[in-house]
């Protein structure tokens, strides 16, 4: 055997290593992403359900704030958000496993009392926490380690809301805009498909619509154009307010404190608008796909 078909030989080994590595991480984090996935979403379902047939729980949100803020502060994970997740890839950020119980208490709590809380930001943050954890049992090295922590994101997300390639593509590209890691592919692919095979066998419904597509022609592609454009609009008006709204708020030094505004705020602004904007929202999103229900035009400015 000469040199050359040694170095074959020794390369098409590390290839077979490398995936036989990968669809074993990645199928672990899939089903603890998947289980664990799975009880957040029937949590998230069964409170809001309470609190559609006990609305007076919405007047216990300054509690609920106060609850939350205290647990954060117990588990010493205070301040730790999406931002973490994304620096925990970018420059290796040992993520704390207690995370995972801040932001799942945290969720289910805020949802219960009508915050007005959505399942993305927490489904990233607890599945990078479950990666990053998973990969350091199992002794990921530094670079092995942030592609764990990309397919947790990957398979919690699945689990959630059942869209396995989605959530791939979408756990790759949130963590650096314009940038794809490709290398993070299949183990973020494989963690997704297993996560959305327990969430279905355990009951979990995914979050789909049937709709009849238009017709394919120049006016439909304008609208659509419009309406990308207009999306990407109200996404940075929302990023803006969310950064001005956390820099006004912090002037408010006690935290305790701040969150109890904060569950006053929402609690008058229910008053006001309904409960259509409590949790997650998305009664209005199903009721204007399969009812034809058309919500107020600034809907969208409620929400924020």
């Amino acid at each position: 055997m000469n040199k050359r078909t040694k170095t074959t030989l020794r390369r098409w080994c590390l290839y077979g290593w490398t995936f036989a590595k990968w669809t074993m991480a990645a199928s672990a984090i899939g089903v603890v992403c998947g289980l664990i996935g799975t009880m957040f979403h029937f949590g998230v379902h069964e409170v809001t359900a309470f609190r559609g047939t006990h609305p007076w729980v919405l007047y216990l949100l300054p509690l609920a704030g106060f609850v939350i803020v205290s647990f954060y502060k117990l588990t010493e994970t205070d301040g730790l958000g999406t931002d973490d997740i994304i620096d925990a890839v970018h420059e290796g950020k040992r993520l704390p496993i207690l995370l995972l119980p801040a932001i799942f208490f945290g969720t289910v709590l805020t949802h219960l009392c009508g915050g007005s809380a959505g399942r993305e930001g927490a489904a990233l943050q607890m599945g990078g926490t479950i990666g990053q954890c998973m990969g350091r049992t199992f002794r990921l090295d530094d670079r092995d380690l942030r592609v764990a922590t990309l397919a947790g994101m990957a398979a919690f997300f699945s689990a959630l809301f059942g869209t396995p390639l989605t959530a791939t593509v979408f756990a790759i590209v949130v963590i650096s805009i314009g940038v794809v890691y490709h290398v993070a592919f299949i183990p973020c692919l494989t963690a997704s498909l297993v996560a959305y095979w327990i969430s279905v066998e355990l009951g979990v419904a995914p979050t789909r619509f049937s709709v009849a597509a238009p017709e394919l022609e120049k006016l439909m592609l304008l609208r659509v154009a419009v309406l990308g454009v207009g999306c990407a609009l109200v996404s940075v008006l929302l990023c803006r307010t969310l950064h001005f709204a956390e820099h006004q708020m912090k002037r408010i030094k006690n935290p305790w404190l701040r969150v109890i505004c904060g569950g006053f705020a929402v609690i008058a602004l229910t008053w006001i608008f309904g409960t259509d904007y409590n949790g997650a929202g998305m009664d209005i999103v199903t009721r204007a796909i399969e009812q034809e229900t058309v919500a107020v035009p600034w809907a969208f400015l409620l929400k924020l």
